[in-house]
């Protein structure tokens, strides 16, 4: 397993994470860019397809208040553990080991939870969760004393393969309810 490290001196699987340190964010600049072509740049750089962000977790309770984690297509195992992809440090109450998985499909889009192998118990939305249980935006998930907010990127407005599938997400000159910056009023509403 390689390790890499950031700035900050946190440590992780480079395998799983690249060159992003799923702890604080940091972009890992441990190699040197100087005398180095774009073919060798792009190698230890560019992100593979499978760790381009879907989602993320946001932290809003706990040690790791404020802490952001990304979401990945595929299986994403929480836990405090080193091979873990979302990995919770300093919460006493969270297992090494996946105490949950969050599954994002990149195909429909669609993000479920479930409970991991671990012992520890996993709430969604402050209910015990037994089974598998699709992800909404905003869907609180609770390990140990940590609190998790799920918050979802791609969706049916955007996706890696297609990008923004919506044309007409923002309208012309991104107009605010549709109007031209003012309300039924006539008001601005900006």
């Amino acid at each position: 397993m390689p390790l890499g490290e950031c700035e900050n001196r946190h440590r992780y699987n480079r395998n799983t994470h690249g060159d992003t340190c799923p702890i604080c964010g940091l972009v890992s600049r441990k190699y040197k860019d100087e005398g180095k072509t774009l073919e060798e740049l792009k190698a230890l750089y560019e992100l593979k397809e499978n760790q381009y962000a879907c989602g993320i977790l946001v932290c809003v309770e706990g040690i790791n208040k404020g802490r952001l984690y990304p979401i990945h297509p595929g299986k994403n195992l929480i836990g405090s553990g080193d091979r873990m992809d979302v990995q919770i440090l300093g919460d006493p109450e969270v297992d090494l080991y996946a105490q949950a998985v969050l599954v994002f499909d990149n195909r429909t889009q669609d993000a479920m939870l479930l409970p991991g192998e671990a012992r520890g118990m996993v709430y969604l939305n402050d209910k015990a969760l037994y089974e598998r249980k699709q992800l909404f935006p905003y869907a609180a998930i609770e390990l140990g004393q940590t609190k998790l907010l799920f918050l979802p990127f791609c969706s049916e407005n955007f996706n890696w393969q297609e990008g923004v599938t919506k044309s007409d997400l923002y309208g012309e000159g991104a107009a605010i309810n549709g109007s031209n910056g003012e309300d039924e009023h006539g008001d601005e509403n900006y």
